[in-house]
């Protein structure tokens, strides 16, 4: 009796143990979804009416210069970044990269980006979208005294 006992506690330890978790793994954090990799431009430009959409791409008014379109960001988990010039510098007596700071604000729906800032832009930015390919920033500013919307889409 003593070993029909033991078995059937081995076995149903045997049976427990070889259970699989079928719980999924957590969705990534922002932070994870932020830094893990580099952030290229993918394209961009002016929001007329603030409502969330482009209006004016950036090519388009020439307001960015086509040697900052090669540019990358890299975020990193410590509030530190990095912005790489890429093949094509603005100023060759500029450095290829420059430091910024960044960090979340407002429950992780805008970063505040300080520094070179990203692409040479700083300041507290809307993230419009955040995933493992595609990231979303807003910001409004002022052009000739009418404030508008600037919207840029970064991928990886």
């Amino acid at each position: 009796m003593k070993y029909i006992l033991t078995s059937v506690i081995i076995g149903s330890l045997a049976f427990s143990c070889s259970e699989k978790n079928t719980d999924p793994p957590p969705p990534p954090s922002n932070t994870e979804l932020l830094t893990t990799g580099s952030w290229k431009y993918d394209n961009g430009g002016i929001d007329q009416d603030r409502n969330g959409t482009i209006d004016i791409t950036f090519e388009m008014t020439g307001l960015v210069q086509p040697c900052v379109l090669d540019n990358s960001g890299t975020f990193n988990a410590n509030g530190t970044g990095i912005n790489d010039e890429g093949a094509t510098k603005c100023n060759p007596a500029l450095p290829q990269t420059t430091p910024f700071t960044w960090s979340f604000a407002n429950n992780e729906t805008s970063m505040n980006v300080a520094g070179s800032g990203i692409f040479g832009i700083g300041g507290l930015f809307k993230i419009n979208t955040l995933t493992s390919a595609k990231l979303t920033l807003s910001k409004d500013t002022t052009i000739m005294a009418i404030t508008v919307g600037l919207i840029v889409n970064l991928k990886h």
